[in-house]
């Protein structure tokens, strides 16, 4: 039966706990844009998708937010996508994105048993176009589907005795139970549950109604159905269509940053270099000690990791940061930009005296030491600019620095 209108629900109404960050990971970056953004646009870019409905976070505090990534999708795509808010359980979630699409069929007096509505979680980027049109095509043939991957792990089945005493326990301690009286189940007959899960939306509405009224909390939706007495077919599902859930779920990107900065030489100053002194008549102008090349490392780092400037973390007029030591404010930026990879580091010194040649390595060694990172992956030169503009009238010394870090941002 092909039906005539299909719709989607996109749950994105978690708060990422367990993601051990201060941003959702619904708004963390995947790829080229947001964990959001990328899942909403596998199921926009459908020809047969008539519209996606968005369950945002309860009370909309990221409404917002939601609307500018989703803006993006809507231009890119030319679909709708309605944001509605949650519930306190997913559950909750899932229904109010199946009663806004119920309130929308009824004032287009289209019928709920002519409608397919696919349920996805927005924590599963990978999703694919493929995986998508398949649960469409075999939920217009058994009106019910489930997307799963067969099990890659040799799989244990706890006894019930077994199982008593973990439920009878804190699994929130560290305590670990051994595998006592447990069998081997045949991997081959275990399948691992993913979204998108399909079904007809009245049907779907009638099992959620029979779940609440008899008190029924499922895993799934396809749990839910089944709980009602539908039969759910399975289609095959994708590794790369795996729930994000911790930090370590979010594919590493690449980022390269850029720094720029400039010092005036001023008399009566010491010349700091990469943390190194360098012999000069005349040294650098600053609030800090005006180490020019460190300031374009940091700044480098932070641009790549999307954290804004020197500046916005050590403003001059702060007297926290007078006089201080360079080395241990690109120390400070290593720890803002957290478990990110430093890949390398190019500096680029331009000044037209002194020689900086032969503080080169003990330069290298000082950003090393402090970033934690081996001395191959730096590399520090100078240049001249023949005696043009400010650099080649010794009025001051610039820095040009560039950097790729690897991380999940």
């Amino acid at each position: 039966m092909k039906y005539s209108k299909v719709y989607t629900v996109l749950v994105a109404a978690g708060s990422g706990s367990r993601m051990n960050s201060l941003l959702p990971k619904q708004l963390m970056s995947y790829g080229s844009s947001t964990v959001l953004a990328t899942a909403a646009k596998r199921f926009c870019e459908l020809d047969r998708m008539d519209s996606v409905v968005v369950v945002s976070p309860p009370g909309g505090k990221l409404d917002k937010k939601y609307e500018d990534i989703l803006d993006v999708v809507r231009e890119e795509t030319g679909k709708d996508i309605f944001i509605v808010n949650g519930g306190k359980e997913r559950a909750d979630s899932v229904k109010a994105g199946l009663f806004y699409i119920e309130k929308n069929l009824m004032n287009e007096c289209v019928n709920a048993d002519e409608t397919l509505v696919l349920i996805h979680d927005a924590a599963r980027p990978g999703i694919t176009g493929d995986i998508i049109e398949e649960n469409i095509r075999v939920a217009e043939e058994h009106g019910a589907v489930v997307t799963a991957v067969p099990s890659i792990d040799s799989v244990r089945i706890i006894s019930d005795k077994n199982n008593q005493k973990i439920k009878e326990s804190s699994l929130n301690d560290d305590r670990r139970y051994p595998i006592i009286g447990s069998t081997v189940v045949d991997r081959q007959l275990v399948y691992n549950v993913q979204t998108p899960q399909t079904f007809v939306l009245s049907n779907i509405l009638s099992a959620y109604e029979i779940a609440d009224r008899e008190g029924y909390i499922g895993t799934d939706d396809a749990s839910i159905m089944e709980y009602a007495g539908f039969e759910v077919a399975i289609v095959l599902g994708a590794r790369s269509n795996n729930k994000i859930t911790t930090q370590e779920d979010i594919l590493m990107t690449t980022r390269v940053g850029t720094g720029y900065d400039v010092h005036k030489l001023v008399p009566g100053r010491a010349l700091i270099l990469c943390g190194t002194p360098v012999p000069s008549e005349m040294g650098l102008m600053g609030h800090s000690d005006a180490d020019v090349a460190t300031h374009a490392i940091m700044d480098a780092l932070l641009g790549a990791a999307g954290m804004g400037d020197i500046g916005r973390h050590f403003p001059d007029n702060d007297d926290r940061y007078k006089g201080a030591d360079s080395l241990k404010l690109l120390a400070e930026v290593k720890r803002l930009i957290g478990d990110a990879v430093i890949n390398n580091i190019d500096v680029t010194i331009i000044a037209q005296a002194p020689k900086i040649a032969p503080y080169n390595k003990q330069m290298t060694e000082n950003i090393a030491k402090t970033l934690g990172i081996a001395e191959t992956a730096i590399n520090i030169k100078a240049t001249t600019e023949e005696g043009l503009g400010f650099t080649g009238r010794r009025e001051g010394i610039a820095a040009i620095a560039t950097c790729a870090i690897e991380g999940r941002f």
